[in-house]
């Protein structure tokens, strides 16, 4: 069976096609200035594309079929997932029809993610998380069109040369014929059953049935094998633990949660958290502590592995969902929800953020997510103030912070 699997995995279509868009490309890739009239920015962007050896099929269709999307831009713009609690998210995306199905995914595809796990180490379960967490199975994959999503965000200013970047590698996927113009997606430009760019298909894209293409919108294959492919990249250590639901003491000293404050299990069990499996307490790793919600939230031990979940997506919340997800498909019980605060709302939320930088703290930008920076910024201020440092702001801690 492996060797099988490795004849029908490592089949070396995409392989080659990568070497030649990456040869050809100068270190500098495309610098277009961003702003100013669409059409102008097009044609600029296609006269230096044409410098570097794409077709003119695919430029001519650039400059006669790719449109401007305003819904792109609206979209880029609110990302309301990100701004909802831990516990509203992932009662959203950790639902038992995910469960009961990546389950059966599982088993669906038995032969290759058996073989997939003996070559990468990674558990099917991380994978299939990213699967349901990105579109259901391959159910929900967007309808944007993918060229006028990108290259309505390259023209954009705000993160112009990151999309400039995939715009250039998506008219590399329509050259060798891996998409076309009517290809949909999401609105910033993910492409497939696991929502990956243009870039990340071209470097990390196999063929997972073995029929010399990569179809990752309507191979279930091909989109798994390159789901591995990337997390295997980004660093994942084989057959090593991701995160575990704990319980705190009742004296637990909030203060040494959070990111930046890692250290070994053991050292964690004497500062009073509990429930953490016996093997992993015997290999002693590293883990940081996690609380979502804050102190009357659940509480995670998060692993090394952990840091592939926020190279995937730099959402806390996300990653802690994902990763919270794909533990729920190994079978562990729901986590204990506790009786946390509610999250502030994005009013009050912005105007901590816009309070706390004008303090001199460094927040990120003020968009009124609880990212970590933000959350750094809080649990800071709460020491200082006499809260309970968990990172978590009330009503209470931003009544304080309207007083300095």
């Amino acid at each position: 069976m492996i060797n099988y699997f490795f004849q029908k995995i490592r089949s070396p279509t995409f392989s080659l096609i990568s070497f030649i868009v990456f040869s050809s490309m100068p270190a500098h890739g495309i610098s277009i200035k961003c702003g100013g009239k669409f059409s102008n920015f097009v044609e600029g962007f296609t006269s230096e594309a044409r410098e570097l050896g794409l077709k003119e099929s695919t430029l001519n269709g650039v400059l006669d079929l790719v449109k401007q999307d305003e819904k792109v831009l609206a979209f880029d713009r609110s990302q309301k997932s990100f701004r909802m609690s831990f516990l509203e998210f992932s009662e959203k995306a950790v639902n038992q029809y995910r469960i009961i199905n990546g389950r059966k995914k599982i088993k669906s595809f038995s032969e290759l993610f058996d073989y997939l796990e003996y070559e990468y180490g990674i558990p099917s379960e991380v994978v299939v998380a990213f699967w349901a967490m990105e579109t259901d199975f391959g159910a929900v994959q967007g309808n944007f069109n993918t060229l006028n999503a990108l290259a309505t965000l390259a023209h954009d200013c705000r993160r112009s040369q990151m999309f400039q970047i995939e715009f250039l590698a998506a008219l590399r996927l329509i050259d060798h014929k891996i998409i076309d113009f009517d290809t949909i997606g999401a609105w910033a430009g993910e492409i497939g059953q696991v929502q990956m760019l243009p870039s990340d298909i071209l470097i990390f894209g196999k063929d997972g049935n073995g029929d010399s293409n990569i179809d990752l919108k309507g191979s279930p294959e091909d989109a798994i094998a390159t789901a591995y492919e990337l997390v295997s990249h980004l660093g994942w250590e084989p057959n090593q633990p991701w995160l575990d639901e704990v319980r705190l003491d009742k004296n637990f000293k909030f203060e040494e949660a959070g990111f930046g404050r890692g250290r070994s299990v053991k050292d964690w069990v004497k500062l009073g958290v509990r429930g953490i499996p016996i093997s992993i307490i015997e290999s002693n790793i590293d883990a940081l502590l996690l609380l979502p919600q804050g102190k009357n939230g659940p509480s995670f031990l998060a692993y090394p592995n952990y840091k592939i979940f926020l190279e995937w997506n730099d959402s806390f919340i996300y990653t802690v969902t994902a990763a919270y997800l794909a533990k729920r498909l190994q079978g562990d019980a729901p986590f204990s929800h506790m009786d946390p605060e509610n999250i502030l709302d994005n009013e009050a939320m912005l105007e901590l953020q816009e309070r706390l930088a004008n303090m001199g703290e460094d927040v990120g930008e003020i968009d009124g997510i609880l990212g970590a920076k933000t959350r750094q910024a809080v649990r800071k201020w709460q020491l200082k103030t006499g809260f309970v440092a968990d990172s978590w702001p009330t009503e209470d801690f931003l009544e304080v912070i309207r007083s300095f």
